[in-house]
């Protein structure tokens, strides 16, 4: 018996109400419905799905939108806007053997709502079941075999369309009266701690012309990691070629591995405090540039429109790969888990669209034909 029916027979008292209820397309959104959108914990999928939040609030101001979320996207979602109520969830509480659990179903049960939303593609058995347990009529998540009754709206793309994962969620859009336009992918940061971060970024970085990278070392979404070596080698070559400050990102649980790669980099301000996640999401905010591998601050720096360079090993699934986005790049890795540098220096300089073109570059020793000291520090420029 697979894991949704088990579950689905012990908590059978739960979702009576969900089964029961009926909805209409497009009519199940108005200024009076209640949302209930659940956070599986995933960045990435979080990300994804916030151009369905983003439409629903803009269309309809006055509807309610709960989240039930992990603690450690908390900080992230309350001061975004979208939120009327965080109802934070541990682990340990969505394990179905214990009473939390069914306190859980019965406390999203006296929420009134009219639709769930499981923001994942992946299958995740307890959190469809929290969806049903809620009462909502209409019930989006995942499309696999064992969804139903707990998601009675799924979308199903063709197999093997290589639809970029991000994009997934746009086809929702016409079925619930959600426009195209409407659906921005760009996460809403508050623009208090954004002006606070630009100030920090400049006061570290008072060159204008010296551009800020941002670099992520963690694992890909598929479990493959960059070589450090690698990765140093690279920005090293960018310091060759551009005037510019490298600071390492990443999610708060990585700092280990941030800090090893951090231990061989020069000039690194050191001043901008990356201890939370969103720390780093309003650093990468600002920058002008980011390099990382299929990571969720790869798709989170997407989202923000960040001029961004993924670093792909060979076995990533196209439908990782953002298509379509003129500041984004996506290069693959040969065997030795290393880039062409002149394919790289190009991808560079069309996600910023000649913004590393205009910027302080690195010169060469000899200018117009008058050589400098031997030993002596290569010149430095600004063009404008």
């Amino acid at each position: 018996m697979s894991e949704h029916r088990l579950i689905t027979s012990m908590m059978r008292p739960f979702f009576r109400k969900g089964q029961a209820a009926q909805f209409t397309l497009p009519g199940i959104l108005n200024e009076s419905s209640r949302i209930l959108c659940i956070d599986s914990g995933d960045l990435a999928e979080l990300v994804f799905h916030v151009p369905l939040v983003k439409a629903i609030r803009k269309n309809y101001p006055a509807a309610r939108i709960d989240f039930l979320v992990p603690e450690k996207h908390e900080p992230l979602l309350v001061p975004s806007g979208l939120v009327k109520q965080c109802i934070v969830y541990k682990e340990s509480q969505l394990n179905p053997w214990r009473p939390a659990y069914a306190s859980l179903l019965r406390q999203l049960g006296k929420g009134h709502y009219d639709m769930a939303v499981v923001l994942t593609r992946n299958a995740a058995p307890r959190l469809e079941l929290a969806a049903l347990a809620s009462g909502a009529s209409l019930r989006l998540g995942p499309s696999h075999e064992d969804s139903w009754p707990a998601v009675n709206f799924e979308i199903r793309l063709p197999e093997g369309s290589g639809q970029y994962f991000g994009d997934r969620i746009l086809s929702a859009g016409p079925f619930l009266g959600l426009t195209a336009r409407d659906m921005n992918s760009r996460w809403p940061l508050p623009m208090e701690l954004v002006r606070q971060t630009a100030q920090q970024v400049h006061f570290h970085k008072p060159n204008p012309d010296q551009i800020l990278i941002g670099v992520e070392p963690g694992v890909s979404k598929t479990g493959h990691k960059l070589e450090l070596e690698n990765l140093h080698f690279l920005v090293r070559q960018m310091a060759t070629h551009y005037i510019c400050r490298v600071i390492p990102l990443g999610k708060p649980n990585d700092s280990g591995l941030l800090k090893k790669f951090e231990l061989k980099l020069s000039d690194t301000p050191l001043g901008l405090s990356r201890e939370t996640l969103m720390d780093n999401v309003l650093i990468l905010s600002q920058c002008d540039l980011f390099l990382a591998g299929n990571t969720d601050l790869f798709h989170f720096s997407v989202a923000l429109g960040v001029p961004t360079i993924g670093l792909f090993s060979k076995d990533e699934l196209p439908s990782w790969i953002p298509g379509n986005r003129k500041r984004v790049r996506v290069l693959t890795l040969d065997k030795a888990g290393k880039v062409d540098l002149e394919t790289l220096m190009e991808a560079v300089e069309t996600v910023t669209d000649g913004r590393t073109t205009k910027a302080a570059k690195v010169i060469d020793p000899v200018v117009g034909g008058n050589p400098e000291q031997p030993g002596s520090p290569p010149s430095q420029t600004s063009h404008d």
